[in-house]
C-alpha cells in the first residue's frame, strides 16, 4: 500500500496574524488572508489527482480543508489525531514572549534528546508526532484514495515531516509538504534545495554529501555582510569553485551592504552571536527565500550554523521568521554532526581552500571606517 499526503498548514488566523500561540484551546477560524492562502492552494493541488480531504476538527484547519475540497470538487473527513498540539501554558500566550522561556530553544530543537521536551502542562513534541502519524495510518487504511490532503497545523505538520525524516524549521500557513506512506514507513518526497551558503569551508562538506546524493539542489550566495568588497570577492570565487567541483548550480546574488549596514546600525559593538547575528541571518535568509519561491524551489537551507562559532538556535529562530514572513519552507540540513566536521576538515585541506578568521562582518563605525 502507497499512499501520498500533502499536509498543508492551515491559513491564517487573527492569532497568527498578531504572533499569538493558538493550540488547542483557541479554536477561531480563518481571517481573510487565510481563506485567501487556503483558495491559493487549489491550483497548486489540481493537478495531484486528490481523491480524499481529511482535516483536524479545529476551526481553522476544517475551514482550510473545506476551502480546498470544494475546489476540487470533494468533501472533508475528520479526523482527531490531526488536532494541533496542546501546548499548555504557552497557549493564547504572545509567540514573542514564549521565545524568551527556556523551554522555547528546546522545542524547536531538532535534536532527540529534546523529544520529550513540551510546555508545562502540554503535549511533548513526541507524544504529538506519535499521534499524529498514527493518525495517517489509520486514514491509509480507511481511505481508498491514493492522494490525500492533511489539513492540519504547523506543530502536527512539522512533527509528521520529521518523523519522515525531513527536519523542517519554518512551516508557513497556507503550505504543504508531499510525504508518503509506504509499506508503513513514512518518507519524505525530494525536495527542490536552494542552499545558502557563507563561504566555501562552512559549505564544502554538505555540497559533496548532497551532489553523492544526488539531491535536487542549487547553492546560493548572498552575503553582504562580508567586507571589504575584496574580501567578499574571494569567498564567492572559492564558492564558485566548490560548486563547479561537484556539478552544483552556483547562484550570485545582489552585494547589498549598504542595506546590511542599516539594518545593523547601532550594533557595531554586539559580540558574536549576539543581536546583530540575528537581524544579519534574517536578512539573508528572507532574502534568499523570496529568490527560492520566484525561482521554483520548494525549500530553503543554510550552512549558516556549520561554523562552531555560530549559534544553531539563533540561525533556526532567524529561519522560523523569515519562513513565515515569506511563506518559504526552512529545512535543517546536517553539517556538525555525523562525521560532517571530520570530512569538512579533510576537505579544507584536499582542496586547500581559503579559510578565514571571521565570519565576514566588519561592521562600520561611526566614522564611517571599516
Amino acid at each position: 500500500m502507497k499512499k501520498h499526503f500533502y499536509v498543508v498548514r492551515h491559513g491564517e488566523t487573527e492569532y497568527n496574524a498578531n504572533g499569538i500561540y493558538q493550540g488547542q484551546t483557541n479554536d477561531i477560524p480563518l481571517n481573510d488572508k487565510g481563506r485567501r492562502q487556503a483558495s491559493n492552494l487549489i491550483d497548486k493541488l489540481k493537478n495531484k489527482n486528490i481523491g480524499a480531504v481529511w482535516c483536524s476538527p479545529l476551526k481553522r484547519a476544517r475551514e482550510t480543508g473545506e476551502i480546498i475540497a470544494a475546489g476540487l470538487g470533494l468533501s472533508t473527513k475528520e479526523h482527531k489525531g490531526l488536532t494541533e498540539g496542546n501546548f499548555g501554558i504557552a497557549e493564547g500566550t504572545p509567540v514573542a514572549e514564549v521565545k524568551s522561556w527556556e523551554v522555547y530553544t528546546k522545542w524547536r530543537s531538532s535534536d532527540p534528546k529534546y523529544d520529550d521536551v513540551g510546555y508545562e502542562k502540554g503535549e511533548t513534541k513526541k507524544q504529538i508526532r506519535t499521534r499524529a502519524v498514527q493518525a495517517l495510518k489509520e486514514i491509509a487504511q480507511v481511505e481508498p484514495a491514493e492522494n490525500i490532503v492533511i489539513a492540519a497545523h504547523g506543530e502536527v505538520a512539522r512533527q509528521l515531516n520529521r518523523a519522515a525524516g525531513r527536519l523542517i524549521q519554518g512551516v508557513p500557513n497556507g503550505t504543504y509538504s508531499e510525504l508518503i506512506l509506504e509499506d508503513d514507513k513514512l518518507y519524505a518526497a525530494e525536495d527542490k534545495i536552494l542552499l545558502l551558503s557563507c563561504c566555501a569551508p562552512c559549505s564544502c562538506a554538505v555540497i559533496k554529501t548532497l551532489a553523492e546524493q544526488k539531491k535536487d539542489f542549487a547553492v546560493v550566495f548572498y552575503n553582504p555582510n562580508i567586507r571589504p568588497y575584496d574580501e567578499y570577492i574571494k569567498r564567492r570565487d572559492e564558492n564558485k569553485r566548490v560548486c563547479e567541483l561537484y556539478g552544483v548550480p552556483f547562484i550570485e546574488l545582489e552585494y547589498d551592504n549598504e542595506r546590511w549596514c542599516e539594518l545593523t546600525q547601532g550594533l557595531e559593538n554586539e559580540p558574536e552571536r549576539g543581536r546583530r547575528c540575528s537581524i544579519c541571518f534574517y536578512m539573508r535568509l528572507k532574502r534568499v527565500m523570496e529568490y527560492a519561491l520566484a525561482h521554483g524551489f520548494t525549500a530553503v537551507s543554510s550552512v549558516l550554523g556549520v561554523s562552531r562559532w555560530k549559534n544553531l538556535d539563533q540561525v533556526n529562530n532567524a529561519a522560523v521568521s523569515a519562513s513565515d514572513e515569506s511563506g518559504m519552507p526552512y529545512i535543517e540540513i546536517e553539517g556538525r554532526k555525523n562525521g560532517m566536521q571530520e570530512l569538512r576538515a579533510r576537505l579544507i585541506k584536499e582542496l586547500d581552500l581559503y579559510n578565514q578568521t571571521y565570519c565576514g562582518c566588519k561592521p562600520q563605525n561611526n566614522k564611517g571606517e571599516i
